[in-house]
C-alpha cells in the first residue's frame, strides 16, 4: 500500500508546482499588461494635451541708441515691400521729416511696431495720429522722426470717440450716485475686495449700466506698496491665480470687462498675464491695459490671444486738483482728434467729479462722442 501512495504524492507535488508557476506567470503577465496600459495612456494623454502657449518671456530686442530705433522703424515703414515711397521735407537737422506717398499704414502693422519698441525698455516712443496722418518717433521725449501720410476723406469725416473709465469704485456707495448723475458716458471699474463692490455692482446692473472689474495686481514696489487684499501676485501658482479671478467674478457679478489696478510688476510678466487673461476670455470679458508701466505686455498678450482689448492713453487725475484735471480733459480731447479714439482713466475723487461737472458743456461742444469702454475694445 505504501508503494501505491508514493506516486500519488509525487504527482500531487508536481501538480502543485505547475499551478504555482502558472499563477506566477499569470501575475507577471497581468502586471506587465497593466504597466503597458498605463504607459499607453500617458503617451496618448501627452499627445492630445495642448501645450502651454507661453511659459517664458520672449527675448527682448536690445536697443541702446536712437539709431537702433530708427533702423527698426525704417525696416517696417520705409524699406519694406509695403512702403509707398516718400519725399524728404524741410526741418531741423536732428529731425527726419518725410512726406509719404501713400495712405496711412494698417493699424495692425503699426501696433506690432509700437509693441516691439515698447518691449525694448528703451526711452523710445512711437506716437500714432491717424486722423492727422502722422507717425512720430520720440527719443527721450524729443521728436526725432515724423512721417506724414495722406488722410482719407472717410477718416476725416469720422467723429473721434472718447471712453472714460473711473477706477477704484466700491469704497463708497455715494460715489456710484455721483457717477450716474453725470450726463457723460463713463465706465466704472469696481475693486472686488471693497466694502460696497457687490452692492454697487447690483445697483449698476439694475440700472442697466455697464461696469468692469478693477483687477488688483502686484506693483513693482510690493509689498511696500500694496494693491490690496487677495490681489494677483507673481508668487501665486496658475491655479491660485485662476481661483482669485473666480472670486472677483463672484464679488463683481455681471461685469463685462476688466482692467488692472496697479500691476506695474504683474503686467510685465507674460506667463502670469496669460493665465489671468485666459480666465477673463473664457468668461466672455474684455480687457483694457491701464498701462501703469511703459513696457507692459498685457495689451500685447490679450491681442495675441484674440481677446477684445485696448489700452489706456491718458490719466486725468494724477494730481487731485480741479485745474489740473480740467487741463487733462482738454488734452484728452486733443488726443482723440489726432488718434480718432482715446481711453482715459480717472478716479472717484471729489476734485475729479467737480472738474467733470464744470467741463461737461465744453466737452459737448468739441465734436467728439463719449462712449463706453466696451465700444473701444476690439479683437485683432
Amino acid at each position: 500500500m505504501t508503494s501505491k501512495k508514493k506516486p500519488e504524492r509525487k504527482k500531487a507535488k508536481k501538480t502543485h508546482v505547475r499551478q504555482g508557476l502558472g499563477l506566477k506567470m499569470a501575475v507577471a503577465v497581468l502586471v506587465s499588461g497593466s504597466l503597458t496600459l498605463v504607459a499607453l495612456l500617458v503617451y496618448f494623454s501627452l499627445q492630445t494635451q495642448p501645450l502651454p502657449i507661453r511659459q517664458s518671456e520672449p527675448p527682448k530686442i536690445r536697443i541702446s541708441t536712437y539709431e537702433d530705433v530708427r533702423s527698426l522703424v525704417e525696416e517696417e515703414l520705409l524699406t519694406s515691400a509695403n512702403s509707398p515711397g516718400w519725399e524728404r521735407r524741410d526741418g531741423p537737422a536732428d529731425l527726419v521729416r518725410l512726406q509719404m506717398r501713400g495712405g496711412y499704414p494698417e493699424p495692425l502693422r503699426l501696433m506690432e511696431l509700437a509693441t516691439r519698441i515698447a518691449l525694448t525698455d528703451s526711452p523710445a516712443q512711437l506716437d500714432l495720429a491717424p486722423r492727422k496722418g502722422l507717425v512720430r518717433v520720440y527719443w527721450r521725449g524729443e521728436l526725432r522722426m515724423e512721417l506724414n501720410y495722406k488722410v482719407s476723406e472717410q477718416a476725416q469725416r469720422q467723429r473721434p470717440l472718447v471712453a472714460i473709465i473711473m477706477d477704484d469704485m466700491g469704497r463708497d456707495l455715494a460715489e456710484f450716485k455721483s457717477l450716474t448723475d453725470l450726463s457723460l458716458a463713463i465706465t466704472p471699474a469696481i475693486l472686488p475686495q471693497t466694502a460696497f463692490a457687490l452692492r454697487g455692482a447690483n445697483a449698476l446692473r439694475e440700472g442697466k449700466y455697464e461696469y468692469m472689474i478693477h483687477l488688483p495686481m502686484e506693483p513693482q514696489r510690493y509689498p511696500a506698496i500694496s494693491p490690496g487684499p487677495e490681489a494677483l501676485l507673481l508668487s501665486l501658482s496658475p491655479k491660485q491665480l485662476k481661483a482669485r479671478v473666480q472670486t472677483y467674478f463672484a464679488k463683481v457679478p455681471g461685469a463685462i470687462g476688466g482692467n488692472n489696478h496697479m500691476g506695474s510688476a504683474f503686467t510685465k510678466d507674460r506667463s502670469a498675464m496669460h493665465t489671468v487673461l485666459a480666465e477673463l476670455k473664457s468668461a466672455g470679458l474684455f480687457f483694457v491695459d491701464s498701462r501703469t508701466i511703459g513696457n507692459s505686455v498685457a495689451f500685447d498678450e490679450a491681442r495675441q490671444m484674440g481677446m477684445r482689448t485696448a489700452q489706456r492713453h491718458i490719466f486725468l487725475d494724477n494730481e487731485e486738483d480741479v485745474a489740473y484735471i480740467s487741463r487733462q480733459l482738454r488734452k484728452m480731447v486733443k488726443i482723440a482728434k489726432e488718434k480718432g479714439t482715446v481711453i482715459a482713466i480717472c478716479h472717484p475723487y471729489p476734485q475729479t467729479f467737480q472738474a467733470l461737472r464744470q467741463s461737461e458743456s465744453w466737452l459737448r461742444e468739441q465734436g467728439v462722442d463719449f462712449v463706453l469702454a466696451s465700444q473701444l475694445v476690439k479683437s485683432y
